[in-house]
């Protein structure tokens, strides 16, 4: 029976948690969906947008369809001397047809702007928001404080509670979702060779070339099962395959597109990110000079030499470290989002050829990528048919490091 496609695991409904007052997480949420949505993922629901004085007693409170930006007006009409505001039941009730439209499609994410009063008494959107969670689409909403009972009884505890801040979502979106968000981001174009060496395969188009460390043996002829498919294609198989040639071919193809020659960062070996650190470093995989460069550094590695751990040191070692170092062939083989879950808190840089060199990798947990920008095409593609390695071909490109800014 052939392997089905990879996909990310199911995610349980997420609620951001927050007290008096709804505005901060009203923009938290309506950003997030702005970012996934702007990527390519396929996002519908509703946002609450306020326009007024107040949180809770705005002037006017609408609820807009994340897909089309159609807005409904859900404010009760109080007459001009009421202090008040009162979420009107018929406004949302019309604007309920956004999330019915959106589970319909099979969304990648339903945003619904909170669980509230309404929704606390099984009204509101309540019924629109448990079909969702039941056919199996990916919640995201708000819930106060003083409503968090009753989110518990209507979903059955089967929740994750998410402080209201950007990188609580990203980690409950889970970095298993990086890899089609890469995938989503390439744009299409003529794939002119693919290659498999002995220990590096490439993607060579018009406008760029990528590599990435073969994963398993070489099959014969294998580069003319691909050809005529374009880049897209190619890389859909880093996010969707299990076989590790193609995975390899797929990571290539991501980074014939994100390291294109006009890639700018900072120059250096990557491992000189951490030189400075005075807290613990684990470095996972093995690095070239990384005793001379990193001499305190914890090194795992799944084939340990000397004073080198095991694979399974990962969840002893990675807590609680100060930063952490993984090669690029973490992301090839599927191993990262395991490896960045348990570094949550640390500094994490991703380095070698291999390196997809994409902001969008940083929402995900990484704060650092080092990655190979070629630049004398031929010469590279030479030496990977000729079985080289990585040392082989770095003089004919570049390394870049591109960092997360201080501010995201």
């Amino acid at each position: 029976m052939p392997l089905l496609p990879a996909s990310p695991p199911s995610l349980r409904p997420g609620a951001v948690i927050h007290g008096p007052g709804s505005h901060g997480v009203d923009t938290l949420l309506d950003g997030f969906a702005a970012e996934l949505k702007r990527r390519g993922f396929r996002v519908g629901g509703l946002v609450q947008r306020n326009h007024g004085p107040g949180d809770d007693c705005a002037e006017r409170m609408e609820l807009v369809d994340v897909a089309t930006g159609h807005a409904y007006d859900i404010t009760q009409k109080l007459g001009r001397e009421s202090q008040s505001c009162r979420v009107d039941p018929t406004g949302v009730a019309e604007a309920s047809q956004a999330i019915r439209n959106a589970v319909a499609m099979d969304v990648d994410l339903l945003v619904v702007n909170k669980f509230a009063g309404l929704e606390s008494h099984g009204d509101g959107l309540s019924d629109e928001m448990l079909t969702a969670i039941a056919e199996g689409i990916p919640v995201l909403t708000s819930v106060g404080s003083r409503y968090l009972n009753e989110w518990q009884t209507a979903t059955g505890g089967f929740c994750d509670l998410l402080s209201p801040v950007a990188d609580a979502l990203w980690r409950w979106w889970g970095p298993q979702r990086m890899y089609r968000d890469l995938v989503l981001g390439v744009v299409d174009d003529e794939v002119r060779r693919v290659v498999t060496g002995e220990k590096w395969v490439l993607v060579e188009t018009a406008s760029g070339l990528g590599v990435a460390a073969r994963q398993a043996p070489a099959r014969e002829n294998a580069p003319a099962q691909w050809a005529g498919r374009g880049l897209q294609d190619l890389a859909a198989m880093a996010a969707q395959s299990w076989d590790p040639l193609e995975i390899a071919v797929g990571v290539a193809a991501l980074n014939a597109h994100y390291n294109r020659p006009d890639v700018t960062g900072s120059v250096g070996n990557g491992l000189d990110l951490f030189a400075s650190v005075e807290g613990r470093v684990v470095v996972v995989g093995g690095f070239p000079q990384i005793a001379r460069r990193l001499p305190r550094a914890q090194v795992i590695d799944m084939n340990p030499q000397a004073e080198e751990y095991p694979e399974a040191a990962c969840d002893w070692l990675l807590p609680g470290a100060e930063a952490v170092a993984v090669t690029a062939s973490a992301f090839a083989n599927r191993t990262l989002p395991r490896l960045l879950r348990v570094s949550a808190g640390a500094a994490v840089a991703m380095i070698g050829p291999g390196t997809p060199l994409t902001p969008r990798l940083f929402d995900y947990g990484i704060q650092s990528l080092a990655g190979f920008v070629a630049i004398d095409r031929e010469a590279v593609v030479r030496t990977i048919a000729g079985g080289g390695g990585s040392r082989d071909f770095h003089p004919y490109g570049r390394m870049v490091t591109l960092h997360r800014p201080p501010h995201s």
